[in-house]
């Protein structure tokens, strides 16, 4: 049997599995006829085996188990009552019942006395909700992963980021939220961020949207960020700098929303480029200089382009694949 859907089984049996642990246990099972054998087979293990745990240890059965799963050849034929049983094979019945107790004990700690299994949620190429189980909710960014316990300790709600998200933390003075990356440590008690830290960006990047955030570097830099304000920490010397934050388009990939209020071309682009995954150039750097003023919601990039094109008399090419080049006359710089 599979060790992972041993796992499931062995979930199941300890009455731990998920719902959707058990859909995909059941799905296995009636995949194959093979595959409902050994899942029956294991559950009489367990069965056999679970706490409470009997005084007496039935061999024969363990023994055959311990046959089954080591593929040995032995004759299957039963002994009379009053036959010797052979020293050899005396021997391997009493190294299975010891088999059995040293995995029972493994399994007893594994399912009763361990810590809560991890949950792990990939992205991929789409951006995901996921919610934690102190209903506090996280959006994930595409290539991102979230790692967390099935259940927060009592201490602390801990989890680990690598790439972006934007969390809505359930506000709990007695149970920080803690978020590691591996570079920085950022702590809150109930508050709403957003935190970048791709391993291929140069920087971990923090903006908060409302409470407090304490974000720390993993050398022992340490900020108080507030709502309006982000902080940038570089990986390669460990500078953290702390600023304002202009506008809420640093989580505009979780709201679908864009705004923008008088701002020049050059705090505009670099937000599109981020939201839409693609290269933004200008032919003439007087263009940075023009301010525009919008809001968009969910919309394509296309139409930006063609109100960017309306509103400052620029037009746009594709020299290249997800690359785009804004011509114009410029304006100058107020």
């Amino acid at each position: 049997m599979d060790t992972y859907y041993w796992d499931l089984a062995a979930r199941q049996f300890a009455s731990k599995a998920t719902e959707a642990e058990q859909r995909e246990l059941q799905q296995w099972r009636a995949a194959q006829p093979a595959n409902e054998t050994q899942y029956q087979q294991q559950k009489q293990l367990w069965e056999k085996t679970a706490p409470p745990i009997s005084g007496v240890v039935n061999i024969d059965a363990a023994w055959q188990q311990v046959s089954a799963k080591l593929q040995l050849q032995l004759a299957t034929e039963p002994l009379p009552v009053a036959k010797v049983i052979p020293l050899y094979s005396y021997a391997m019945r009493i190294a299975a019942s010891v088999l059995v107790l040293l995995g029972l004990g493994w399994f007893t700690y594994t399912y009763f006395f361990s810590g809560p299994a991890m949950q792990v949620v990939k992205s991929g190429k789409k951006r995901l909700e996921v919610l934690l189980p102190d209903s506090s909710r996280v959006w994930l960014n595409e290539g991102s992963t979230l790692t967390y316990a099935a259940t927060f300790s009592a201490a602390e709600r801990l989890v680990q980021l690598e790439g972006e998200g934007f969390f809505k933390v359930r506000r709990n003075p007695r149970q920080p939220f803690i978020v590691k990356t591996g570079l920085a440590t950022t702590k809150v008690l109930g508050t709403s961020f957003n935190l970048r830290a791709y391993k291929a960006d140069r920087a971990v990047e923090l903006t908060v949207a409302t409470g407090k955030v304490a974000f720390t570097s993993e050398r022992g830099a340490e900020a108080i960020v507030t709502p309006g304000y982000g902080v940038v920490l570089e990986k390669q010397n460990n500078r953290l700098t702390k600023g304002r934050v202009a506008d809420e388009n640093a989580w505009a990939w979780q709201s679908g929303r864009l705004r923008f209020a008088g701002q020049p071309l050059s705090e505009v682009l670099p937000a599109l480029e981020h939201y839409y995954g693609v290269s933004l150039r200008l032919s003439d750097k007087n263009l940075a200089n023009c301010r525009f003023t919008g809001t968009f919601d969910h919309a394509p990039l296309d139409e930006v382009l063609q109100v960017l094109e309306a509103t400052l008399q620029v037009r746009y090419t594709k020299p290249a694949a997800q690359v785009y080049q804004l011509q114009g006359p410029g304006c100058l710089n107020r």
